[in-house]
């Protein structure tokens, strides 16, 4: 069984088990940055994992039996009947909600109750999440619900999931996905002005953080921005979250953000077809940078002829044009990320330490290549005089 977690951490996580939940911070930031634990719980802030192959055909074949443990013989039979009913009235009341922007306070604050309760029977999951089979797969962003201390953009989607960004960018499809061996994607699908189709991604490394099993940090690559499929831009800065899975079975992950946003996946559905081993592999084209770059030119320009002719209806239209140009710019700025200087700290810190790991493993390897070369010559030169010796 592949897992996230190098194997020395498994045989820790094997020999105990933990009582603790690690908070996280992922999403698709399409859903950001550890901002602290919170009793020990991973949570994951955005907007929030080559694939080489989805894992949904080995969860379809193989993983599907994959036994998932709450406790003891007993008390795992009630506890896994309690989440099933639990997880039951979850995906009911999360119905059309627009992935939980269009809910009641009541509603939400039932749901977040509700799932707070499951991040509880969590705690006792065997095996961890970082070892379970049923991490693997695509999943639909079916729930968020902003952290107290989230203080700007949308835990998943960041600015695209705004007010301006719904209404220049109406979502489509809001999915996330944990691909083998060590990739997260995050992709929001939308219809610029309502009907020209195109999404922002991500798509970065996965490095288990911990022992408990359930925390990954995901560093992830600047945004991808694409409209109708064909013109790419690579656009905005890197960016990090961190992510604990604080529920898994069958059907949903739970998250939870370090700024104490909550997240609902749901496995499966339109995010399958969503293509999202590909999410993030694109680049930057010379024909997507002049479209985009005569695109907004144009706005300004046009504006600017339509305002020096002096009538008042030529005039709005320019204040419109320029709006337009203003509001679909704030959208795309930074790839849609809602990152403050923390943010980026916490970037260059973490993409300080894989640099420091890949020069560790590049040390290794010489060591033991020149281990190996000494190793070659001076047995060679003692298996010959042996026999003279003797």
């Amino acid at each position: 069984m592949l897992s996230l977690r190098p194997r020395n951490a498994m045989a820790t996580a094997a020999s105990h088990k933990p009582s603790l939940l690690v908070h996280a911070k992922l999403c698709a930031r399409l859903p950001s940055v550890v901002r602290r634990p919170r009793n020990n719980t991973l949570v994951c802030r955005t907007g929030g994992i080559i694939n080489e192959s989805v894992a949904s055909n080995a969860f379809k074949n193989s993983e599907s039996n994959t036994a998932i443990s709450l406790g003891g013989p007993e008390p795992a039979a009630h506890h896994l009947d309690e989440a099933r009913h639990i997880v039951d009235e979850v995906l009911e009341a999360i119905k059309e909600t627009d992935s939980g922007l269009q809910i009641s306070p009541e509603a939400r604050a039932r749901v977040d109750s509700l799932l707070y309760r499951l991040e509880a029977l969590g705690t006792t999951q065997q095996p961890r999440p970082l070892d379970n089979p049923l991490l693997w797969g695509n999943y639909n962003v079916a729930y968020t619900s902003v952290g107290r201390s989230q203080e700007r953009g949308e835990p998943a989607g960041g600015r695209f999931r705004g007010r301006i960004g719904r209404a220049l960018f109406r979502t489509a499809g809001l999915f996330q996905s944990v691909l083998k061996p060590d990739i997260a994607t995050n992709k929001v699908e939308f219809r610029l002005f309502g009907f020209l189709p195109g999404y922002v991604g991500l798509r970065g490394r996965v490095q288990p953080q911990g022992e408990h099993g359930d925390t990954v940090q995901v560093i992830f690559e600047p945004p991808v921005l694409s409209i109708a499929n064909s013109l790419h831009l690579k656009i905005g800065k890197p960016s990090s979250v961190v992510l604990s899975t604080t529920y898994l079975d069958e059907r949903v992950r739970l998250g939870k953000g370090s700024r104490g946003s909550l997240f609902v996946f749901t496995r499966g559905g339109a995010a399958d077809a969503a293509g999202m081993g590909q999410v993030g592999l694109q680049r930057t084209s010379l024909t997507a940078a002049a479209a985009f770059t005569a695109f907004f030119v144009s706005l300004f320009l046009g504006g600017a002829a339509l305002w020096v002719s002096g009538q008042l209806v030529l005039k709005a239209a320019a204040l419109a044009m320029w709006l337009l140009g203003a509001g679909m710019g704030a959208v795309v700025r930074n790839g849609g990320l809602v990152m403050d200087r923390e943010d980026e700290r916490m970037v260059a810190a973490a993409k300080a330490e894989l640099e420091r790991r890949r020069q560790e493993q590049e040390q290794g390897r010489g060591t033991i290549r020149e281990s190996e070369r000494v190793d070659g010559t001076g047995g060679g030169g003692s298996a010959s005089a042996t026999p003279a010796a003797a």
